[in-house]
């Protein structure tokens, strides 16, 4: 029978049904869409039911802690072939409920954060051992219009990936600080590309990549800390399959939840691990790397301007980094490369990159392959010491063999000042060089301008005046139409997807290609942007123009300062710098987020686009788990030695 009226006699009700009064299965309760049919949304404020049901099926598994309870499955046959067979029942009181047992619960069905549950109105009656459920292989259907729709059929049911599946990593195994448990991304049939890859920020097209990305997406969530075995690694686009667990919804994403060890689970290498070629030919190869955080603080290394060691705790900590960094260097065998993320101590004997130089020459048996490393003049620094005034720097390494130096100069960029707090752009190290071009033997002046712009997690001024506006409109009732206004540019920033600080890094991108158009000869800008290909800074260092991007509109951020004065530039139009991996972009990702992407570039000037003879990136840290890190890594290779992957070019 049917229940009404529930809300008012809900505690009446208590412990008067018996389980004879089925009324109605679990897969009529989720129906064949997104939500349940018997709850019907009415503006924002419906996620009840009207009526209560009562059900039967077998216990599949039980939940604690937080928002407690335990799943059940209907084990006949389903009318609705379309309709999962599962659900979760809320209920902190599970003293009597074991799995492989036969229930019979009554209660409301809601929709709680997407995920469709019974809230019990009475007691739960067991009556008896039952056979265990068997894995349900997750299969997709004809009818459905994307993957999202495959994962709803089987929704609070006891599934299996199989190789059918075809789910891939999207980002390998990784501890989320937040929630405090270890991951896996997979994603239907491909790896997630950040939208801002090929198409720019906020755009219709962006749009739909961003919702493929979320209706291919699953996340592999483990219940404990695993096991991560060297020769038994994860990398992106690996094939996943044999993990049996319940798949839940929650907080916007799909999951499934296991106990199984990481060396149960199926992985297919699809692209295994990378090794570079020795070099054979003569050409100027030019390499960016990010090395994450190389302090070597620990190890009696001179005092950066903050004192914070950013970088390893521990001299084996720093010891292991230091392999794979050298390793990593030594192969990639580049006649410039720009460093980030460097210790910011000097350049003195008991600096972070002194220390580096030491052990990466130490390792090259030819000395006309020996590295020097640039160093600007005293005046040029802060406090006649540091580069910059954070912790981190840019550094870069040359041969003399097959470039001669003239000079080294700092380009400062963009320091934001406001009442809301401070902002700043690591100081972009340029060094400008004499080098023999192609056939004809003629030395050329070729400047190379080393940056590291400032990161996407930490806010600026506009974003902490957003956050600040936000939260005075939320605790005043008064002025709803005020709080919707900035709650629609909160959605529109967010669809934006290029994070804090956008504006900002636009605004150094326009004072950076400013300042090296006063200098002559060819010219690179490398480094870790911290913008995806077709974000804002980007497009002012290439081909922006508002007719070419459908008068997309870029604009540099306010209280921004340069040599004292307060800024004020129109970003109307790109500076021509050309980017050889731009047709590349979805193999070309240097960085793993959520979604893979590139934040790392070597942008050449028109006259030396026609010099470049190789590109490429070398896929050795952003495909593998972050658990490969400094402090739990294997030293016998070069995988992980930081979070960004290296890239190189090679002019003739």
């Amino acid at each position: 029978m049917l229940f009404n009226d529930a809300y008012a006699n809900e505690s009446s009700n208590k412990n008067n049904i018996n389980c004879i009064d089925e009324n109605s299965s679990i897969s009529q309760l989720q129906g064949e869409g997104a939500r349940s049919p018997y709850v019907i949304k009415k503006g924002n404020k419906r996620f009840r039911s009207d009526s209560f049901f009562t059900v039967k099926g077998v216990v599949t598994k039980l939940k604690e802690g937080r928002n407690a309870g335990f799943f059940m499955q209907q084990i006949d046959k389903s009318m609705l072939s379309l309709a999962s067979k599962g659900i979760f029942v809320r209920t902190a009181d599970m003293k009597n409920i074991k799995p492989d047992t036969s229930v019979c619960v009554t209660g409301f069905v809601e929709e709680y954060y997407g995920m469709t549950q019974l809230h019990l109105t009475a007691d739960v009656i067991v009556l008896g051992d039952a056979k265990g459920v068997a894995p349900t292989n997750i299969i997709v259907a004809a009818v459905d219009a994307n993957f999202s729709e495959t994962l709803e059929r089987y929704e609070g049911m006891r599934v299996r990936l199989v190789n059918m599946t075809d789910m891939r990593v999207t980002k390998p195994l990784y501890y989320d600080r937040r929630w405090q448990r270890y991951n896996i991304i997979l994603s239907h049939q491909q790896v997630n590309i950040h939208p801002n890859t090929t198409a720019f920020p906020g755009s219709i097209l962006a749009d739909q990549h961003a919702l493929n990305n979320k209706q291919r997406r699953l996340y592999l969530q483990l219940s404990g800390r695993p096991a991560y075995i060297q020769s038994d690694y994860i990398r992106v686009n690996d094939k996943v399959a044999g993990v049996v667990s319940i798949l839940q919804f929650s907080y916007g994403e799909f999951r499934l939840v296991t106990a199984d060890r990481v060396s149960k689970i199926q992985f297919t290498h699809l692209s295994d691990r990378e090794t570079l070629p020795p070099r054979t030919t003569q050409h100027l190869r030019i390499a960016s790397f990010n090395l994450l955080n190389y302090f070597n603080s620990i190890a009696g290394g001179a005092n950066n301007p903050l004192r914070h060691n950013r970088g390893a705790a521990t001299l084996l900590a720093l010891y292991r980094q230091e392999t794979k960094l050298v390793k990593t260097i030594v192969t990639l065998d580049a006649d410039f490369i720009g460093l980030m993320e460097v210790e910011n101590n000097g350049f003195g004997e008991n600096s972070a990159v002194q220390r580096l130089l030491s052990l990466v020459n130490r390792q090259i048996k030819d000395p006309d392959k020996h590295y020097k490393m640039l160093q600007p003049d005293k005046s040029d620094l802060y406090r006649g010491r540091y580069l910059g005034s954070g912790a981190i720097t840019v550094a870069g390494f040359y041969r003399p063999s097959k470039l001669k130096h003239v000079v080294t100069r700092v380009i400062d960029l963009p320091i934001q000042r406001s009442i809301l707090g401070n902002a700043y752009h690591r100081p972009a190290l340029t060094p400008t060089f004499m080098r023999e071009r192609g056939h004809k033997k003629e030395n050329e002046q070729l400047t190379i301008s080393v940056n590291h712009f400032k990161s996407k997690g930490s806010k600026c001024a506009a974003d902490k005046q957003r956050s600040a506006m936000l939260k005075r409109l939320k605790n005043s009732s008064k002025d709803r139409a005020a709080l919707e206004k900035w709650q629609r540019t909160k959605l529109k920033l967010k669809q934006d997807r290029q994070g804090h600080c956008a504006m900002f890094r636009s605004l150094a991108a326009s004072v950076l290609a400013r300042s090296l158009a006063l200098q002559g000869g060819d010219k690179i800008i490398l480094g870790d942007l911290n913008s995806y290909p077709k974000e804002d800074p980007l497009l002012v260092l290439t081909d922006y123009k508002q007719d070419r991007y459908a008068y997309y509109k870029i604009k540099g951020s306010a209280h921004s300062y340069l040599d004292q004065q307060l800024i004020d530039l129109k970003l109307d139009y790109g500076f021509g710098y050309h980017d050889p991996f731009v047709y590349e972009n979805t193999d070309s990702w240097t960085y793993s987020f959520q979604a893979l992407g590139r934040l790392d570039y070597i942008l050449v000037s028109s006259d030396l686009l026609s010099d470049v003879v190789v590109k490429k990136v070398w896929h050795i840290n952003a495909a593998e788990s972050r658990l490969l890190n400094k402090d739990k890594g294997f030293l016998n290779d070069i995988a992980f030695s930081s979070d960004h992957d290296p890239l190189f070019i090679e002019l003739e």
